[in-house]
């Protein structure tokens, strides 16, 4: 195995354990298991559980965009249609948007908790996403880069948000939908005045 597939190994161990059990499950030993590898070879990538939840955090960040990228890229119906596909894809509404859902709220309590690299890498994922959905709706809208910007924040706040209560069982896959078809109209409405 060569050493760039034997590092996608370990962050893909990383990763899942991450989507399965949470932050507090990625310890070096258990990385080792999950990837199957020794605990020395997890070491010598990784060197620090800070470097691999860095690494790993840079990987689905770029990972992440480029879905939503691709999802957003050419939706029918313009800036309403862009909107509702972000929240298609960012709701965890089947076990894989689950498990990275579960990595998200992780890496978000990194980034609030603690001023290292991994908190940075999930900041700038952040941004770069709101940048990206701002663009979209600026450009499918036709609304000021300002008000892009707030509906990007907007959108999601509230697609975190919802996918918490879902994931908490607090709110029903019908019950979130329905408030982002809510808010979907609402924008429709705003951006046909």
């Amino acid at each position: 195995m060569s050493e760039s597939q034997r590092r996608e190994q370990i962050l893909d161990a990383v990763e899942r354990l991450l989507g399965r059990e949470g932050l507090h499950a990625v310890t070096m030993r258990a990385v080792a298991a999950e990837a199957g590898v020794s605990l020395r070879l997890v070491q010598y990538y990784g060197e620090s559980k800070e470097r691999l939840l860095t690494a790993a955090l840079d990987r689905l960040a770029e990972r992440s965009l480029w879905r939503w990228r691709e999802r957003t890229a050419a939706p029918q119906g313009g800036g309403p249609a862009a909107v509702r596909a972000f929240f298609d894809e960012a709701l965890p509404t089947d076990e894989d948007a689950r498990a990275f859902h579960r990595i998200g709220v992780c890496l978000e309590l990194l980034a609030i908790t603690r001023p290292d690299a991994a908190a940075a890498a999930y900041r700038d994922h952040l941004r770069a996403l709101a940048d990206h959905l701002a663009g979209i709706v600026g450009a499918e809208a036709r609304v000021d880069a300002a008000r892009a910007g707030r509906i990007a924040t907007e959108v999601m706040a509230l697609a975190h948000g919802l996918g918490s209560l879902l994931m908490a069982g607090s709110v029903t896959r019908a019950h979130a939908e329905e408030v982002v078809d809510d808010y979907v109209a609402r924008l429709t409405a705003e951006w046909s005045e």
